[in-house]
């Protein structure tokens, strides 16, 4: 075809993607280069490595091992709790906590849809991937949750799932190897009740009141302490004052997806992609 004929095909075909998107947009294709789209590409990366690489499978493995010896360690100490709760606590239930997302369920393939499709998060996507009910236990996570069963410990799962998601977030737990009991409300979902928020600290309150809690587990800083809106040093220092308790009360699992470590990043600038981008890039340390 002479290049004026390929150049009114290639008009032709724009207009009417144009028009089309106006109604119902299509997905984009996959990125191809970092220049045309850098941030779908760190994406990529992040996933691919949550997917795939055999380091992401070790650490889970290694760090479910470790949580499992030291919830062992915990049911023969009445002394110890993840929540410094009193002398007190020890004739209370043993139970633990953990959050869903990354922590005992891989949702990387919705992450993928997300970058393959070079879309945001959006809610409806989400609810049609909680709907499925189809994410896979992280290596160890659902060996871990059987030893505590057996051991008479009460798994809760605190997340910031939605209440009208705790259906099927329910049916997902139990598919893929997790105890989800019935007559005790182990699912405790963001409003739930009225005062359940993102922060996660009154529901872990809520548990302490009837359950010695004897570790925690997570994959966001907001699983453990009130993290969440607090800046980079902020949060640093949240870190440093608890550093008795990561790896002996407190597990936390990589999620270098997403995560409230990624919001801490971007606060206060431009929240477009190309103004997340730069206030990345200003956040970047590297050699002079």
């Amino acid at each position: 075809m002479p290049a004026a004929g390929r150049l009114c095909a290639l008009l032709l075909l724009v207009s009417l993607a144009g028009c089309r998107s106006a109604t119902v947009p299509a997905p984009a294709p996959p990125p191809t280069s970092a220049s045309e789209s850098p941030a779908a590409l760190a994406g990529l990366d992040a996933v691919l490595w949550m997917q795939s690489a055999a380091e992401a499978r070790a650490l889970a493995l290694a760090t479910f091992a470790a949580a499992t010896r030291e919830l062992d360690a915990a049911l023969a100490d009445p002394g110890r709790s993840a929540l410094g709760q009193g002398p007190e606590a020890a004739a209370l239930p043993p139970a633990m906590i953990a959050d869903i997302d990354e922590t005992l369920l891989d949702n990387s393939e919705f992450q993928g849809r997300l970058v393959a499709e070079r879309r945001r998060f959006e809610r409806g996507l989400w609810l049609e991937w909680i709907r499925l009910a189809r994410a896979p236990a992280l290596p160890g996570a659902a060996e871990l949750a059987r030893h505590a069963r057996e051991r008479g410990v009460t798994l809760f799962y605190v997340t910031n799932r939605d209440a009208d998601e705790e259906a099927a977030t329910r049916a997902n737990l139990a598919s893929a190897g997790f105890p989800v009991p019935e007559g005790i409300d182990v699912v405790l979902a963001r409003g739930e009740r009225p005062e359940w928020k993102s922060d996660k600290s009154g529901r872990r309150a809520e548990i302490a009141r009837t359950h010695r809690v004897l570790l925690l587990l997570g994959d966001d800083l907001n699983d453990f302490v009130d993290g969440a809106g607090r800046n980079l040093e902020q949060r640093r220092q949240l870190v440093d004052e608890s550093a008795a308790r990561w790896g002996r009360d407190w597990f936390v699992l990589a999620n270098p997806s997403y995560g409230s470590w990624a919001a801490a990043l971007v606060a206060g600038g431009d929240r477009s992609p190309a103004g997340e981008l730069a206030r990345k890039l200003e956040q970047l340390r590297s050699v002079p």
